[in-house]
């Protein structure tokens, strides 16, 4: 692969912003939209398919908080990871992730783990991975969004969940809780079959 700031036409360095806009702005000009029945099609697909790797390796050293150089390959790694898990291939992902186990250092490596754990919806393995991430880099906003979306979650405290927020009810019971007890009893005394026993 090419200088992924060569592929973006960006000086080393580039900020987060200038990134997204160079991307964007290629995107644009590469769309498939733009080349349909073209005989330029096929060259605009292969710039496009160049143009999104070198914008997920240098937003993946920029979530890293790596330089470029040395690391390029490992950040490569976790931009072909990332996609991965975005097509819905979270085990391959694992295996992968365990193949370079850097889990003890790197925040990209804890927070891919819990993403492709959340994918597969293991919330309870998903957590302490993304608490990893966020506190190995704790100016991460991705991580911290991602581990803070997890835990609001699992509190109950979603988009559209109507009992989000609502206080407590009797030692800490919610509504759910309520409900579900009050189905036990139902199943145990046989309220619905005429009475106890």
């Amino acid at each position: 692969m090419r200088d992924p700031y060569e592929v973006l036409h960006l000086q080393p360095g580039a900020t987060e912003e200038e990134i997204k806009a160079a991307y964007k702005a290629l995107a644009q000009k590469y769309s498939a939209e733009n080349y349909a029945a073209s005989p330029l099609a096929e060259e605009a697909d292969r710039q496009m398919a160049e143009i999104n790797e070198a914008f997920d390796t240098l937003m993946g050293t920029l979530r890293t908080g790596a330089g470029a150089g040395a690391s390029g390959g490992r950040d490569s790694r976790y931009a072909k990871i990332r996609r991965l898990i975005n097509e819905g291939k979270a085990d391959e992902a694992l295996r992968k992730l365990q193949e370079q186990d850097e889990s003890a250092v790197s925040g990209e490596w804890n927070f891919l783990c819990a993403s492709a754990y959340y994918y597969k919806g293991w919330l309870g393995q998903a957590l302490p991975y993304f608490e990893k991430a966020s506190s190995l880099c704790p100016d991460n906003r991705e991580y911290a969004a991602a581990c803070s979306r997890l835990k609001n979650s699992a509190s109950g405290n979603m988009a559209g969940n109507p009992y989000a927020g609502t206080p407590q009810g009797v030692a800490g019971c919610s509504c759910c809780d309520m409900c579900t007890a009050l189905m036990c009893v139902d199943l145990c005394c046989g309220f619905g079959r005429g009475g106890c026993c």
